[in-house]
Parts: structure tokens; sequence; C-alpha cells
């Protein structure tokens, strides 16, 4: 029982409160009993009273000689109210008590002596004996009157005792709810602010088996297994930052590694120099590039790279006894680019622990990165070869064309001149042969270097608008022609296949502006309409007509067949009110339109 009070805050608080409603209760009752036993008390004074009053009634009148009804009505009174309930009511403890001897003793005077007499007409001796009577009620009387005072000290005592008690049971706890509850629940509560302003080390100091005992115990727990997982996360919190930073170090350098790879080709030294940065971002962590030189037999010899300016070419089976391995398994990642396998990439760390997954998808990152940079310069060095391959088709398709065609008309010449050489024929004959061939060989001489400026023609980094206003201003320089200038701000790139034949057609149309046209100004404009790009050559001279030796106007054939190169369409047509107008029209191939053409 003790124990569970001990163990139970609300039962010692129930507790307190039934003690108290018990005293309250039995205070209450008491007071309650002792009153309904004393409610007679007062009658029975009053009536042993009225009796002592009414005999000195009676020796008043048989002094004044009243007559004998009176005397008998008196005395009739006095009998009746001597045998009144309210006097017997007090007498119901028992015959033995003091006060019903007092009583009987009344009663044995009054039947015995004093009635008598009355009855007899004796006044003397009634008035003698009437003195002991009135003695003998004052003593019962004053036996009523301790008894109820009796009565009224055992309330008091009562009252007096269940007050103590509560006052002891209040003292009590008052006690219990200043140390047991307000003290604990203070020091709960600051706990908990300190608790809550990040004080993971606070701790509660009260002890008890009750409630409060039991939350401040969970307190205790719950402060330090918040603070055991704070210091964890604080912990991991250190690490993955750390984590962090070093996976964005990697990140950057592998973001700052493909705009490098990207503006130039990847060589053993870069990639070396690559992975040996790589390994600095990751503490601990060591790569092995094995690269193989063909792409579709398999590799007899492999060119490892470490990140320490080691070079090695071995074959692929060393692999398994590579020293550089020896001490731990290594994670494979394969360099590949579009299904072509290109080589390995061997990763493990110097303390053996296995990879992470960030870990992992960084070095997987670094090997694709490799195997698109190698792949890029493969391509490069493959779209290298065809434009090669392409451009000395171009050059020997523009001979053929143009000087070749030139030089088989000369040997014609030269044999037909030979044949009338023989035949004898006049001077005269073969001065206009001659003639022919002087002029074949000048033509023969221009195209020449028409060609020479074609091929040595380039767009530098100022682009395709500068490219154009110093043409502009070239055959502005050259001739009497002023070449007026209106170029439109494209809302895309153009290639730089695209930015040649445009400035190709552009130098031609001119020339033929001057060499041909006479023209005194002429207009190049260059346009956007939608995704039409559009490149107008207007001049004012002589006009263009169709009945034109093609030995002459060579370069039209050839603008023509840039105009094809474009996908586009090339227009020659007379302008009012005179000259010439030469419109070029085509889609660019940043809008999905791919060209045939390439730089010459």
């Amino acid at each position: 029982m003790m124990r569970w009070l001990r163990s139970s805050l609300p039962a010692r608080a129930g507790l307190a409160v039934i003690l108290i409603a018990v005293l309250a209760l039995a205070s209450s009752l008491s007071a309650g009993l002792i009153a309904w036993f004393s409610q007679g008390d007062a009658a029975a004074i009053n009536t042993a009273g009225s009796v002592r009053m009414e005999t000195y009634h009676l020796s008043w009148k048989l002094a004044a000689g009243a007559t004998g009804e009176e005397i008998l009505a008196i005395t009739d009174s006095l009998q009746t109210r001597l045998n009144s309930q309210s006097l017997k009511a007090v007498l119901e403890d028992g015959p033995t008590t003091a006060l019903q001897i007092s009583y009987g003793q009344i009663q044995q005077q009054w039947n015995e002596d004093l009635r008598p007499a009355l009855e007899r007409g004796d006044a003397a001796y009634f008035q003698v004996q009437a003195l002991s009577f009135v003695e003998q009620l004052n003593h019962f009387v004053d036996l009523l009157q301790r008894q109820s005072e009796q009565k009224q000290g055992w309330q008091q005592v009562i009252q007096g005792l269940a007050l103590f008690t509560t006052m002891i049971v209040l003292l009590l706890g008052l006690y219990e709810l200043q140390y047991g509850v307000v003290t604990p629940l203070k020091e709960l509560v600051d706990a908990t602010q300190r608790f809550r302003r990040g004080d993971f080390k606070v701790r509660v100091n009260h002890q008890s088996q009750d409630e409060l005992g039991q939350l401040a115990m969970s307190f205790n727990a719950m402060a330090e297994t918040i603070e055991d997982s704070h210091r964890t996360l604080e912990s991991q919190v250190q690490q993955k930052t750390l984590n962090l930073q070093q996976a964005n170090a990697a990140l950057e350098l592998l973001y700052q590694s493909s705009r490098s790879l990207a503006t130039r080709l990847a060589n053993a030294e870069g990639l070396d120099e690559l992975i040996r940065r790589f390994q600095q971002r990751l503490p601990g962590l060591r790569l092995s590039l094995c690269l193989q030189g063909q792409l579709q037999a398999p590799a007899q010899q492999l060119l490892a790279l470490h990140g320490a300016n080691i070079r090695e070419v071995c074959a692929s089976s060393d692999c398994a006894t590579c020293q550089k391995h020896h001490k731990a398994s290594p994670q494979t990642f394969s360099i590949s680019n579009q299904g072509s396998e290109l080589g390995e990439l061997k990763a493990h760390f110097v303390d053996g622990h296995p990879t992470q997954a960030w870990e992992t998808q960084l070095i997987q990152a670094l090997a694709n990165l490799i195997g698109t940079s190698l792949s890029l310069k493969r391509q490069r060095e493959q779209d290298h070869r065809l434009l090669l391959l392409d451009e000395r088709t171009i050059i020997a398709r523009e001979l053929h064309d143009s000087l070749a065609q030139a030089l088989s008309y000369m040997k014609l010449q030269v044999s037909r001149l030979q044949t009338l050489m023989r035949r004898g024929e006049p001077i005269e004959t073969l001065e206009n042969v001659t003639a022919e061939l002087r002029e074949g060989l000048n033509n023969a001489y221009r195209q020449l270097r028409e060609l020479l400026t074609t091929f040595r023609l380039q767009i530098h980094d100022a682009g395709l608008v500068q490219e154009l206003k110093d043409t502009a201003e070239e055959f502005s320089r050259r001739g009497e022609c002023q070449v007026h200038l209106h170029v439109d701000a494209l809302a895309f790139q153009l290639s730089a296949s695209e930015q040649i034949h445009i400035l190709q057609i552009t130098r031609e149309a001119l020339s033929n502006c001057l060499r041909h046209a006479h023209a005194q100004n002429a207009w190049l404009q260059l346009r956007q309409d939608g995704e039409t790009v559009r490149l107008i050559v207007e001049d004012d001279g002589r006009g263009f007509s169709g009945n034109v030796d093609q030995r002459e106007h060579h370069g039209l054939k050839i603008m023509d067949e840039r105009a094809r190169s474009l996908r586009g369409q090339l227009e020659i047509v007379s302008r009012e009110p005179q000259g010439t107008r030469v419109q070029l029209e085509f889609q660019p191939e940043f809008l999905g339109q791919k060209t045939e053409g390439s730089v010459t």
C-alpha cells in the first residue's frame, strides 16, 4: 500500500482529499448528533425551573390564604410539569446516573412530603419542606446544565481534533505539492526551455517513484537519445559536407575538363593530367586508364595511364598481374561511346573501402567524359579526313571545269596552228590562231587567279557581317562602282560552309558588276524572311543578256553550283530600269536543312 502511494502522485492527492472530506463529514455528523442528543436539555432545564416557580407560587398562595380550588389547580400544574416528557427524555441514559437519582429524590419528596401536606392543608409543614425541595430542584437543574455542557465539550473536542487533523493533512499536502510537484515541474520547465535553446546536455535531478519522477527519467532518457542522435547527425553532416565538397570539386573538374576537351583534342598528357587532378579531388582514390587503339579487333597492346606521369604500354593479359591493383580488387568502368569500346577505367581506394554510390557515379561520369572526348577526337579526325577528301574533290572539279577546259582549248588551238603551219597557210591566218591562243591563255591565267583567291578565302572570328563589309570596301576601292551594304541581324548562326558559299557568291556577283556590267552603284543585301535567308546583289550597269559566251562567264556556273550546295535557288534577272539582279534564297542548316557543299 505504501509503495503504491509513493509511486502514484494522484493516489496521494486523492488520499489527502478523502481524509479532509472524511474529517469534515465526521465533524458535521458529530455536531449533528450532539445537537440531536442535546435538543431536550434546554426544555428540561426550563421545565425544572417552572417546577421551582410553581413551588414558590404554592408557598405564596398558602401564605396568602388562597382557596382550595386555586391550590388544587397549582398543585395539578406542578404535578403535570414534574411528570412532563421533557424531564423524562433526559433520564433515558440509565437508572444509576446522578441525574436519575436526583430526579427520583425530587419525585419521592414531592409524593411523600409536599403533596400530602397540601392535601392536609398543612401550610407550615409545606413551607418547611419546600426549601429542601427547591434545593433538590436547583441540584437537578445544575446536573442538567453539566450534562449539556459535557455534550458541548465533546462536540468542541471532536471538531477541534478534526480541524487539527485537517490542518496537518493540509500542511503535508502543501509540503508534498511544493517539493513533490511545483519544484519538479519548475525544474522540468527550465530544463525544457534550455533544451529548446540547444543545450542538449541538460538533465533533470528530481528522483522519485511517482509520475513526475518517471517523467524526469523519461526526459533524461529522451535528452540522452537526442544528444546521441544530434552528435551522430553532426558527424554525418560533417561527413556529408566533406563528401559534397569533394563531389562538387570533382564535378567542377569534370565541367572544366569537358570544356577544355571540347576545344582541343584529347591526348595522353591531357588524360593523365585529368586523372591526376580527379584523384586529388577524392583523396585515397587510385585510377588506371587502359586504352586500346583499335575499335573492332581485340586489342593486343594497351596504353595504361595512372595519373602520375607514368605511361605503360602493356598487353591485355598483364592486367591480372598489374602491380597498381595487387592489394585490392579494382572496380572496372567501361570507356565506350555509341557502342564502341575504347578501353577501361579501373578504380580502387588505398584504404580498401568499397566505393559509395556518389563516388561510383562520379567515377562513371569521368569514364563517360573520357569516352566522349576520345570519341570526339576520333570523330574530328574522321571529319578532317573527309574534309580533306572533299576539298581535294572540289579542287579537282574546279580545275577540271575551268583551267583544264581552257588548257584543252589551247591544246586544240596549238594542234590547229601546227596543221596550218604545215599547210603553209598565210601569216594572217596564223596570227588569228595565235590571237585566239593568247586570249585562251589570258582566260586560263585569270581563272587560275580566281581559283587561288577562292581557295585562300576564309571566315575570320569577326564573322560573316564583317567579311561582307570588307568585301564591299574592297570592291569599292578596286573600281569606280560604289557598293552599298545592308545586312539584317540574323536570329541564328550560319554554318561555316554557308558563310563561305554566301561570301563566294557575293564576290563573284560584285566581280561581274565591275568586269562586265560597268556599273556605277551596286547594292548588297542580306536579309532574313521567316526561315529563309535571302542574298541580293543589284547593280545599275548595262544589264544581263542570255547570249553570253560561257567561257567568259564561268563564274555563273560556279555560283549556280554553290546555290545547289545550299539546297537553295539562284535567280539572275534584269533590274528595272537598268542593271542586273542576282538573288539567292535558301533555308539554313540550323533549321534542319543540311547542305551538301563544304568550305571551298
